[in-house]
């Protein structure tokens, strides 16, 4: 597809006189936001926001990726990525790393960087904004990054290994696959030779001169962005970026530029047929390749529509695949079609059709996924279905505007890269929600099936087709021949007009009849509300203004699967996903689907060892529908026997082959050890399907949700008491209850004790030798203090292994440590894990080292470390502290164990010491004796 018709298609969307107008029409950009080059080429991006409060995101954006490499080079701009936390001009060695964990930025989630094909992209998230020399600090490492990096020959060396093993980790099935194919998928292009990564002869033989001389090539002001966003003085940022960039030397006029690499059409079909014996399953993707839209016209009204119509056309290939998945006798498990890039190109996009199909199917799931697009392109979407998706598209954008004032730094630092990178547009929601509201009401559907012709082609030009299997004994694959075969197949089908059946009806035909509230306490200290209801129910109500159009939702009652024995395993272990693809009331699940069209609100049931819970979210104008959709789960969920089937079908491919993957046997051979190898505990695989049964989960939701009193329910975000009040006396105060009859939970869970070791093998495409140790213990009755020194315990271990095991010793890319407390029933655990995978050469090193480090914080903590996990956590804490999810636990925690998770916290955080985490290492943790340590090896 060409320019002049993606143009045409824009211009197609505007039909009616208001749209007509609009057609060269700018969209305005943000006004909040400043933007300016210096004289040296340097581009910065300032804005104030205080959502999350009192913190400040900082960027740096570089218009360089991989594809700036030369073949001798492949791999060096990701290198120079990770040498960015190694050494630079004012921060020596690790000093960036340590310098923003001292203000509570953490490596890894808060410090971090990507490198893609075009594009390299640097943050220093949530920093608190509570001092400007903190402030200042952070844009001296966006400075040093821009042309401050020390490359020492050492860390140079050191790194070498860190980057072998992030290799190691990443190579899975497709992307083994991939790297093969990828040559093929970019014939006569850079795109094909250049996968940021790159080969590991370059990371292990380049000379030292040519990183260096790659960033100082391409590391320039003119190539740059300076991105800062959050709770700072604007003008003082702009003057100090311009006094600290400004100073950087402009680019020689014969420095070499950045273009655009480009993808050459294909007039013949490119057909990749590839298999890895570690791929689970089979996929088959096509796509018809064809132009982006141009940069420079994405600030018009046009991209707008243009995006839209991808929206539009995306949302309702997902309801007709979903539909048709539930036909026993169609060839895929699940399908989907919609435009977007083509795999990593930023010069080319594809509309791309894809399935999963069922085993021996390929071709066929080909076709019948071909025909489902060709069935669309030859007769259109129909008004009903057009209607629903723009009813989502609508209500998406007005919860959106609606919390307005809440919008995450986060989102506009990367909004603002992607403007310097891809030239999207900035935007504001306000002038958003305003021009969507008057373009999407007159966008007919008519205009959205011509653009769909033009997104999908009738030839074979810029066509291409990937298809990954399953490599095994005496299997049969698919050909080039064959797939083609299948293509050519769905364009001579005979296809008859798609039907969409919607059921015209409310969601409860009749209304039960209302119970009372006969009680209402209120709780001063965490500002709630409790009402007991003439049922016996109990309601906890906690409204806020965190966001404007917010509304959490849980419900919980003791019990879960503990109730349940062997018999019941398979049908437990699935009960949530059963339920949750049930339909409720007179509607089947997709009826419901269709039903909810244009509301945000939902509403799942699922099982925990201990509680029955319902969890749910919704905004105010569809508080109501929330409440109507908790009733049905209480009283009439309905069985929808062909969702079950095509869920199980889906269930079943991905459960036949999950031994294949080594990352999977780990995770269960860690739960099954970490359970005392209980059956509850068990892995649960594909035999275990023929032990579930769909009427058995109904009846336990039955008896779950028979008894309305054994249930607390929870509301926390922005209603008000007079609206809701009603509501619960008519959809909650109605359901069965009686107080007399309430249930419990079994202590069954039970946890592995001394020392336990689970050392196997596992034959391995890759060798990725991996190791899980726990020490815990499961007598020390819970407490919140016990809990937040495992989680200092887990954040000191953490930076241990960074520094000991990947630093110094090179022997893993991600080796990481976490520590907490819970109960489950009535059993308590307080634990620190440890997780590495390892350099198979240095395996034993690691092992011991992650022993040994634990060990050694029950001899020496570091204060300053200390310091700086508390200063994260008191952060974390304020930020916790302003969100309606956060409330809902400590509500449940507080009102149903008498646990209160909020008001000492941060006094308890604070008045932490060395030696008090000594003390609970030795006393609580290795004391217990307890200490498991689960290691898969790669098998000889």
């Amino acid at each position: 597809m060409r320019i002049k018709h993606l143009m045409a298609i824009a211009l197609m969307l505007l039909t009616s006189a208001f749209c007509a107008m609009a057609q060269d029409m700018a969209v305005p950009q943000d006004t909040a936001v400043h933007t300016g080059k210096l004289a040296n080429g340097l581009t910065y991006y300032v804005r104030y926001n205080n959502y999350p409060e009192h913190h400040v995101n900082f960027y740096i954006a570089q218009r360089v990726g991989s594809l700036q490499e030369e073949e001798s080079q492949r791999g060096l701009a990701h290198f120079l990525e990770h040498m960015c936390f190694n050494g630079t001009e004012h921060f020596k060695g690790n000093g960036v790393i340590d310098y923003t964990r001292s203000l509570g930025v953490e490596f890894g989630r808060d410090l971090n960087a990507y490198t893609s094909i075009d594009q390299t992209v640097y943050n220093i998230s949530d920093v608190p904004s509570g001092r400007q020399s903190a402030l200042d600090s952070c844009l001296l490492i966006l400075k040093d990054w821009s042309n401050g990096l020390l490359l020492e020959d050492k860390e140079i060396d050191e790194e070498r290994g860190v980057i072998h093993e992030e290799w190691r980790m990443r190579l899975s099935p497709s992307q083994r696959m991939l790297e093969r194919d990828l040559e093929t998928l970019y014939p006569g292009s850079k795109y094909g030779k250049r996968m940021p990564i790159g080969l590991m002869s370059v990371v292990d033989g380049f000379k030292y001169k040519e990183l260096r001389d790659y960033y100082h090539k391409w590391y320039r002001p003119d190539n740059q962005a300076i991105i800062v966003v959050g709770d700072i003085n604007v003008p003082y940022t702009i003057n100090k970026i311009k006094k600290l960039f400004g100073s950087i030397p402009a680019p020689a006029k014969d420095a070499a530029q950045v273009t655009e690499e480009p993808v050459p059409d294909n007039n013949e079909p490119i057909i990749v047929v590839d298999k890895d014996k570690e791929q689970q399953y089979s996929i088959v993707q096509l796509m018809y390749k064809h132009d982006p839209f141009p940069e420079n016209m994405k600030g018009g009204v046009q991209y707008l529509a243009y995006g839209y119509v991808q929206d539009m056309i995306d949302q309702m290939f997902g309801m007709r695949f979903q539909e048709k998945s539930q036909d026993p006798n169609c060839p895929f498990i699940q399908a989907g079609a919609g435009d977007g890039q083509y795999l990593f190109s930023k010069t080319k996009d594809a509309f791309q059709v894809y399935a999963l199909p069922k085993e021996g199917k390929t071709a066929e799931a080909l076709q019948s996924a071909l025909e489902t697009v060709l069935q669309a392109r030859k007769y259109g979407f129909t008004a009903t279905e057009y209607e629903r998706a723009k009813s989502d598209y609508l209500s998406n954008l007005e919860k959106a505007y609606n919390n307005r004032d809440k919008q995450s730094t986060e989102r506009f630092g990367r909004l603002y890269a992607s403007n310097y990178l891809e030239k999207e547009p900035m935007t504001s929601i306000e002038t958003k929600y305003q021009m969507m509201n008057m373009l999407a009401p007159n966008i007919p559907v008519e205009a959205i099936n011509e653009a769909l012709k033009e997104f999908v082609s009738l030839s074979d030009t810029n066509m291409v087709v990937i298809n990954f299997n399953q490599e095994k004994e005496g299997a049969v694959y698919p050909t080039v021949a064959s797939l083609k075969a299948a293509i050519d197949a769905a364009h001579a089908a005979k296809i008859e007009p798609y039907v969409d059946n919607v059921k015209q009806e409310p969601l409860m035909s009749t209304m039960p009849k209302p119970g009372k509230i006969v009680k209402e306490t209120k709780n001063d200290k965490l500002g709630y509300t409790e009402l007991t209801l003439s049922n016996g129910a109990k309601v906890v109500l906690k409204p806020t203004t965190f966001k404007e159009d917010e509304i959490k939702y849980q419900a919980e009652a003791k019990g879960g699967s503990s109730l349940y024995g062997p018999k019941d395993y398979a049908t437990s272990s699935l009960f949530g996903t059963i339920i949750g693809v049930s339909g409720l009331g007179d509607f089947s699940n997709t009826e419901l689907t269709k039903a909810l069209a244009g509301k945000n609100v939902n509403v799942d049931l699922d099982m925990s060892t201990s509680y029955t819970r319902l969890n749910g979210n919704s905004t105010k104008k569809d508080l109501e529908t929330m409440f109507q959709l908790n009733y049905l789960y209480f009283t009439n969920i309905k069985k929808d026997q062909k969702q079950y089937d095509a869920t199980m079908s889906l269930i079943e491919n991905a459960l036949k082959n999950k031994s294949l993957r080594p990352e999977s046997v780990f995770a269960d051979s860690v739960s099954y050890t970490m359970g005392n190898h209980s059956w509850r505990e068990k892995p649960f695989n594909v035999e275990d399907l023929k032990n579930v049964s769909y009427d058995r989960a109904l009846a336990i939701a039955k008896e779950r949700t028979a008894n309305a009193a054994d249930f607390t329910f929870y509301f926390v975000g922005s209603f008000d008491m007079a609206t809701i009040k009603p509501l619960i006396e008519q959809y909650i105060a109605s359901l069965p209850g009686d107080k007399s009859k309430k249930s419990n939970y079994k202590n069954v869970v039970t946890y592995p004790h001394g020392k336990v070791a689970n050392i196997f093998t596992k034959k391995m495409e890759t060798p990725k030798p991996m190791t899980r140790m726990v020490w815990f213990n499961d007598k020390t009755p819970y407490s919140l203090e016990n809990s937040i020194k495992a989680n200092v315990v887990g954040d000191i271990l953490d930076k241990l292994y960074l520094q000991e095991i990947r630093e110094k010793a090179s022997a893993a890319y991600s080796p990481g440590a976490t520590g907490s407390a819970m109960v489950t029933g009535d059993v308590p655990y307080t634990f620190v894990l440890g997780q590495v995978q390892m350099k198979p050469e240095k395996k034993d090193l690691a092992i011991k080292l992650m022993r040994d480090e634990m060990h050694s914080i029950g001899k020496t903590v570091d204060p300053a470390t200390l310091k700086d996990i508390q200063a994260k956590m008191i952060k974390d804490a304020d930020e916790n502290a302003k969100e309606n999810g956060y409330w809902v636990n400590v509500l449940s925690m507080y009102v149903g164990r008498n646990i209160d998770l909020y008001t000492n916290y941060k006094s308890i955080v604070s008045s932490l010491t060395p030696q008090s985490i000594k003390d609970f290492v030795n006393k609580v943790i290795l004391s217990s004796g307890n200490e498991v340590e689960v290691t898969m090896l790669p098998a000889e």
